[in-house]
């Protein structure tokens, strides 16, 4: 039994970082046996069709980005202010896309490509992360410290939106993760205009 499950997260491991690198299209079954070390067939034994791999590797991502989030913001404590609290998702969120986690990469990559059928169910499970984001928003807009007269629907889809675009554009080069991961929260969270007196 542990021999199969190990066999079942190489195959999970190897469809989410081909998923992240050659998006849905790209991704072949036998690119995803070469680099978990198996024949294609293999595949079948833990999974019934490309389909349903993909859809374990889109629930898995986001179950890790969420936890991940919520790790570094409720790390933060009870007196952190609305605005740092939302200021750290941000960050987390970027940071960990850039920093090689290929599932939630891959369901930043991919996501649009989805079966209609497939993609309902992962909005379905994307509810509690979606419930996160508008919950920090929000409470940044009821203490005053973000523009309340901005629809918080709209600027979670986004800020979602904008966020989960940088897996597919970044390359490494002369900022780090951690830098576009600032740098897109003080974008995102005070604008790009330059207050004129």
């Amino acid at each position: 039994m542990a021999q199969a499950d190990h066999g079942r997260t190489r195959i999970l491991d190897a469809a989410a970082y081909t998923l992240r690198h050659k998006g849905l299209t790209g991704a072949k079954l036998s690119d995803i046996a070469k680099r978990a070390g198996m024949l294609a067939p293999s595949i079948y034994h833990h999974f019934p069709s490309k389909d349903h791999l993909v859809e374990e590797v889109m629930m898995e991502g986001i179950y890790h980005n969420n936890r991940h989030i919520m790790a570094q913001v409720e790390g933060l404590g009870s007196s952190a202010s609305p605005i740092v609290r939302l200021r750290a998702a941000v960050v987390a969120h970027v940071d960990f896309l850039l920093t090689g986690d290929d599932y939630s990469s891959a369901v930043a990559r991919v996501f649009d490509d989805l079966p209609d059928e497939m993609r309902k169910r992962v909005l379905a499970a994307y509810s509690s992360f979606d419930n996160y984001w508008r919950d920090l928003i929000v409470a940044a807009q009821r203490d005053g410290s973000a523009n309340q007269a901005l629809d918080p629907t709209v600027v979670r889809k986004f800020l979602i939106a904008m966020l989960d675009s940088c897996s597919s554009w970044y390359r490494p080069g002369k900022l780090s993760p951690a830098q576009i991961a600032e740098q897109a929260a003080d974008m995102l969270l005070y604008g790009i205009a330059v207050e004129r007196t």
